[in-house]
């Protein structure tokens, strides 16, 4: 092959040929070599376009699933009545039920989502594999074995969704209502099929070139195919693995400038590798129209939006909290996050952002800037230098890009619910504040003010209480090791309730604090505790006993209990959904923390929608759950 400067074959077209004579062929050997899984001209057919079509299949249930889960939840406000409740209830036991690899430290993803990586892992399979044969039989039939060009056009297909799952702003979230972050997981997914894909289309060639004896003839006259190849594989390898979250928080920073410049090169790289073999330059022009467009608007957003001045304010509260707090004129709902770019903390931050979870509301008053509060439990790394620099300088102001909200909850799901269990472990106390304010604002304001509340980004996510008072009682549980935690935790919710003229408030919200780990062992008290020794266990089991403190709750006036020992999570989920199977209500369970109570509480919720199976009387048992690393 003539080699140019620019490493392309010319004349330079934007799909191959699919020219073919069998010239050298007898008419039997022809007809083998045409057929449909054996003929190269028309691999990109055969191969990737039915790969696009599984992928575009597969987010077409989701599609469905998210437009009649919003037919439903409508029929069911209207009329007040929950049907398909078991299907529904069956649904969920799929989306919750998983699996916790104590020694690894490692949740799986839910059954529903492992049945359908195993449907991706089956259909590759037959795709690559079940088709015959592996290698050509004499070399009369081409230079390319059939099991490299069926795993290269397999590949390549997968290219597109790996992007379309990889952005924030994204077409899937946009039509499937599905959370960026949720999407993380078959980003992984595909990206792994995607290189074992690659390294199923490079190791043929090696095999197939050696078995002939020409290996070295046909490498030299195919330098564009294999040094470019070569770079390619490498890159897409550094992506694959580096992006495991092992690997990952060494150092946040460097993997995403890492990250960005090995997708730059592998994309090159790729690019010049397919060489415009017949229509694999498509791919790339659909990987840019589903990638680009989303990465765009993301900036756009920050810029126009939240602006480009904007400033942060840093102080550190009584908890060891850094608050960080940003002015700004959009709104947002409990649970959601945004990724804060700090600019003025050298060129390695700047180029990259954190994510945080956004710990309040907007403000209801139209003359009344809304604020972006995060509280931030420092570790290791950039939350360690922002901690430091606002105790150096407290309410010290920072330059800072936002992009955001994302995420989030369903506040259809919030205000359908009877019942409301918010569940968060060590800094996830912060996450809990928002379910709180809400709760109070619900009991505070008029029916008609609420009906129009700022925090409502649009008409799918809320509705008047004309048609429903929203939530009878929310009941709130957090976890801590920390002292210094828990009695900010109890004070700023006290803060919350006094905002709240509502009489009954106390009867309807309830916030308990469980104590853990060694800030336990020293409040302790032995009364009611057999075996001090097995209450104070550092396991990650949720079945320690709990007991009260010694003092009780450090505030009589406000729904507040504080208890000493690991919550009992599953009995906690079980009672909850008793009392609302006994009134035939609903129950919706937020939860926000480490793997071990992430894993304690989908499990109990999908046992509680298997209980529906069996003919509990529980209208619905939801469950949304918020991570605190979804990569």
């Amino acid at each position: 092959m003539d080699m140019s400067p620019a490493w392309l074959s010319y004349p330079l077209q934007f799909h191959g040929s699919r020219d073919f004579d069998c010239d050298q062929l007898t008419a039997k050997e022809c007809d083998y070599y045409m057929q449909r899984w054996h003929f190269w001209y028309i691999a990109d057919h055969v191969f990737a376009l039915p790969v696009v079509a599984f992928f575009m299949c597969a987010i077409g249930v989701f599609i469905i699933g998210h437009v009649m889960s919003l037919a439903l939840f409508r029929y069911n406000r209207a009329r007040g009545t929950s049907i398909l409740g078991r299907p529904v209830a069956a649904i969920r036991y799929l989306s919750y039920r998983g699996f916790h690899v104590r020694q690894l430290r490692w949740n799986s993803a839910p059954v529903g989502v492992l049945l359908l990586g195993l449907v991706g892992t089956l259909f590759f399979f037959c795709m690559d594999l079940i088709p015959q044969p592996y290698y050509w039989s004499d070399e009369k039939y081409g230079h390319s074995p059939p099991l490299a060009t069926r795993s290269g056009w397999l590949a390549l297909a997968c290219m597109p969704f790996v992007f379309a799952t990889a952005s924030k702003t994204n077409w899937i979230t946009l039509v499937t209502g599905v959370s960026h972050e949720r999407l993380q997981v078959f980003h992984r997914w595909i990206a792994y099929a995607f290189f074992i894909l690659a390294l199923m289309h490079t190791f043929p060639f090696i095999v197939y070139h050696i078995h002939w004896h020409d290996m070295q003839e046909h490498f030299s006259s195919s330098l564009l195919f294999y040094w470019t190849g070569i770079v390619a594989l490498i890159f897409q390898a550094w992506l694959t693995f580096a992006s495991h979250s092992t690997i990952r928080t060494l150092g946040y920073e460097f993997f995403k400038v890492t990250h960005f410049l090995a997708v730059v090169v592998f994309v090159v790289t790729f690019f010049w590798h397919c060489d415009y073999s017949l229509t694999s330059w498509d791919y790339f022009v659909a990987t840019a129209a589903v990638y680009v467009p989303c990465y765009l608007y993301s900036w756009l957003r920050t810029c126009f939006k939240h602006g480009i001045t904007q400033k942060a304010q840093l102080l550190v509260e009584d908890g060891g909290f850094t608050r960080i707090t940003v002015p700004t004129k959009t709104a947002w709902q409990p649970g959601q996050h945004c990724f804060l770019r700090f600019t003025g903390f050298g060129i390695t931050h700047a180029i990259s952002t954190h994510p945080f979870t956004i710990c309040s509301l907007p403000s209801t008053h139209k003359n009344e800037q809304s604020e972006l509060v995060f509280y931030i439990r420092h570790q290791r790394g950039f939350t360690a230098r922002l901690y430091q620099h606002a105790l150096d300088q407290p309410g010290v102001s920072v330059p800072v890009l936002v992009d955001g909200p994302y995420g989030g909850i369903r506040l259809q799901r919030y205000y359908d619910s009877d019942h409301i269990l918010v569940i968060a472990g060590g800094s996830g106390a912060g996450w809990c504040l928002p379910f709180v304010e809400l709760f109070v604002r619900q009991r505070s304001m008029p029916t008609d003010e609420e009906g129009g509340r700022q925090f409502h980004t649009n008409e799918k996510e809320g509705h008047s209480r004309a048609n429903r008072s929203g939530p009878l009682s929310l009941q709130v549980i957090l976890a801590t090791r920390d002292t210094n935690s828990r009695a900010w935790f109890l004070r700023t919710v006290s803060e919350l309730l006094s905002k709240c003229s509502s009489p009954d408030l106390s009867s309807n919200i309830h916030a308990k604090v469980y104590l853990t780990g060694e800030a336990a062992e020293k409040v302790y008290s032995p009364h009611g505790a057999s075996n001090p020794q097995d209450s104070f266990k550092q396991s990650a089991s949720t079945s320690d006993k709990t007991v009260p403190p010694r003092n009780g709750s450090s505030n009589t006036t406000t729904p507040e209990e504080e208890f000493v020992g690991r919550p009992q999570l599953p009995l906690i989920v079980h009672e909850e959904a008793a009392k609302v199977a006994e009134a035939k209500q609903s129950l919706s369970v937020f939860v926000c923390g480490p793997e071990t109570m992430q894993n304690d509480v989908r499990n109990a919720v999908a046992k509680e929608n298997l209980n529906i199976l069996k003919g509990s009387k529980a209208r619905g048992i939801y469950l949304h759950s918020e991570h605190f690393s979804w990569a």
